[in-house]
């Protein structure tokens, strides 16, 4: 009989510290002491005959072998992680704990609010933390297996998240009831001050703002801003124009009027393409698959 010395549940240390690069915040990560961790990596020295990490100034830096490690590691703790899926039954009702949720602001009342509804009713006992997608969504998915988020694309991620792309969000202008906008040509809109929706992490500028630059025109973006509602509220009280998703008039009803792109930006800005986004570890967990699911079904109602 071969007894096996190795602890592969140390494993994960590998990555959280490479992600981390420190002590303090893998512990956190990891929701343990930092004596712990440092018992934990030397463990894993002795199983590997190597450093693994070494202190660089203020933060831990990965050695050659130990870049070897965590390139095999994603796969091999994804197939661990499935042989325990595929031995349950899943069944939503029985989820219970905590889950977070990362929403861009445009889609927070459109998809958030009847996502969460029917989530929580389905699974009473389970605990959904909402909040924006901010600057540091990516790192929050990379670092904590049970939070999922949405944003639009591109996004600058890395291999550490897995991505399901969703399909195409599509836009529109969202203006005042009575606003005095004769009609959406691009030269009648640009004569009122407009606002766009600006996403932490989004690698883009607004395309409604490079376009105006590309065709030279006498306007430009009077408003950049990340929260949604303030943005309705200065469009319902003053002359202000926003780009935002259609989806809005889903939410927002008849104290708003709305009026599609102008040709010149229907052609470039008419719709953004946005996914799904969770850890690695997340891969096939059948929450990820009803989430795709139902998001899927909201934007397509």
């Amino acid at each position: 009989m071969v007894v096996m010395s190795n602890d592969y549940n140390l494993l994960r240390l590998l990555l959280v510290l490479n992600e981390t690069r420190q002590t303090v915040q893998a512990a956190k990560a990891l929701n343990v002491s930092q004596p712990t961790i440092s018992v934990m990596l030397k463990k894993l020295r002795e199983q590997f005959n190597d450093e693994l990490f070494v202190r660089s100034k203020t933060q831990l830096e990965p050695t050659p072998k130990c870049l070897t490690i965590i390139a095999k590691l994603p796969d091999l703790l994804e197939q661990m992680e499935q042989l325990y899926l595929d031995a349950e039954v899943w069944n939503i009702a029985d989820m219970s704990g905590e889950l977070k949720l990362l929403l861009p602001s445009p889609l927070m009342a459109v998809i958030g609010a009847p996502l969460i509804g029917k989530l929580t009713k389905l699974a009473p006992k389970l605990t959904v933390e909402c909040a924006h997608w901010g600057h540091n969504a990516v790192q929050l998915l990379e670092r904590d297996p049970k939070a999922w988020g949405i944003s639009y694309l591109p996004m600058d991620t890395n291999k550490v998240l897995y991505q399901r792309d969703l399909g195409y969000d599509k836009f529109m202008l969202i203006m005042r009831k009575g606003h005095p906008l004769q009609d959406n040509t691009l030269t009648e809109v640009l004569n009122y001050p407009i606002c766009v929706n600006t996403i932490p992490g989004y690698t883009e500028p607004s395309k409604a703002e490079m376009l105006i630059k590309k065709y030279d025109l006498d306007g430009h973006i009077n408003l950049r801003c990340s929260d949604m509602s303030m943005m309705l509220k200065l469009v319902k009280d003053s002359d202000f124009i926003c780009v935002a998703t259609e989806k809005c008039a889903t939410v927002l009803g008849n104290d708003y009027r709305y009026e599609a792109l102008p040709r010149e930006l229907y052609k470039d800005t008419f719709r953004r393409s946005y996914a799904l986004f969770t850890h690695q570890r997340n891969r096939h967990n059948p929450l990820t698959d009803w989430l795709e699911h139902e998001i899927l079904a909201l934007m397509n109602e």
